[in-house]
């Protein structure tokens, strides 16, 4: 199973399209599930075909990071992609809970970054449609696009401990794919 935290939480969910699978492993090996903990749904897929495996994403319900209906609208995409997706909201849960920093403010805001990747592979920004392909545009597009307001990051011991039950009970219902000729 692929599990992934934060930007390697997106990692984890793209990983589950066909398309990136089918690019990066083209013997056919495939993982068997994908976990997401606090992955922003910033990218969302034209061709929403998947691997089939299921795909479990966690995040916290005050996490400033998280766009709950975009979210919401990737998991449809991974479902009709062929993929069970379970979502988990954590209500109190803010970024980074499994993490080891006490409650505080960082970084810099992404929510409002929203991309489509497309067949080619080629990404463009949503609200300016600029292809994210080089250097320059990538930096112009995500200045338009994230905010200089930090969010809140905090370890939160039950989060963490419910969190890590969801998780073992996932991979229990996680089998090893076929592997594709």
């Amino acid at each position: 199973v692929l599990a992934g935290f934060s930007y390697g939480g997106m990692a984890t969910t793209y990983a589950l399209y066909r398309q990136l699978a089918d690019a990066l492993a083209p013997d056919g090996l495939r993982f068997a599930g994908h976990v997401a903990y606090y992955a922003p749904c910033i990218a969302r897929f034209r061709d929403s075909r998947t691997t089939g495996a299921p795909l479990l994403m966690l995040y916290g319900g005050k996490d400033e990071l998280i766009d709950s209906s975009r979210c919401a609208q990737v998991a449809s995409d991974l479902r009709a992609g062929g993929s069970q997706v379970t979502i988990i909201v954590y209500p109190d849960a803010v970024h980074q809970w499994d993490g080891s920093m006490a409650p505080r403010l960082i970084g810099r805001h992404l929510a409002g970054c929203s991309f489509m990747v497309n067949r080619d592979g080629t990404v463009t920004d949503r609200r300016t449609l600029l292809p994210m392909n080089g250097p320059f545009l990538r930096k112009i597009i995500l200045a338009l696009c994230t905010g200089s307001r930090p969010y809140p990051i905090g370890r939160d011991e039950g989060v963490r401990a419910q969190s890590n039950r969801d998780f073992g009970a996932f991979l229990q219902k996680c089998s090893p794919p076929p592997i594709r000729p």
